[in-house]
């Protein structure tokens, strides 16, 4: 276990803790508004969790009580010259937010990315969580410029 400070640390979640990743999930995706689906999100975290070279998932504890995750995907760009990571999701239960929490966990995952050899870490955020976006850009994001658009396919 990896510890940015004495109070906040960082688990590698395993399939062990797939009950207690979907009650966040299903947190996180009522307050942004995302569908949820306990069966295909059950289901989709196992996947994820089996499978490291798609990226990891970390719990984010305090006095070994679960406070929120982090989950970080991975794929390769040819723009940023290697494997980049995505930071898929980051959750943070409301009682611990506005603590510093949520930008520990941004450097937490960059120094995971320096160790991987990962030369490049991108988000999304909506256009209305102005408290998020202030956040990540005290860290060091930019807004590219992009606009990202999605195709649900399934």
């Amino acid at each position: 276990m990896l510890s940015v400070d004495v109070n906040v640390a960082y688990r590698i979640a395993t399939s062990k803790d797939v009950d207690v990743l979907l009650e966040l999930v299903q947190e996180f995706h009522q307050i942004e508004k995302l569908p949820f689906d306990p069966v295909l999100d059950r289901v989709s975290l196992q996947q994820f969790l089996s499978n490291p070279a798609l990226g990891r998932v970390w719990l984010i504890t305090e006095r070994n009580q679960v406070i929120g995750y982090v989950a970080v995907t991975f794929s390769y760009s040819i723009e940023f010259r290697g494997l980049g990571a995505y930071i898929d999701e980051l959750y943070l239960r409301s009682a611990y937010r506005g603590q510093g929490i949520g930008t520990q966990t941004l450097k937490f995952v960059e120094r995971f990315c320096r160790s991987q050899n990962i030369p490049s870490i991108s988000l999304s955020v909506h256009d209305d969580n102005e408290r998020a976006y202030k956040v990540y850009r005290k860290a060091g994001y930019d807004d590219r410029g992009y606009q990202v658009m999605m195709k649900a396919i399934a």
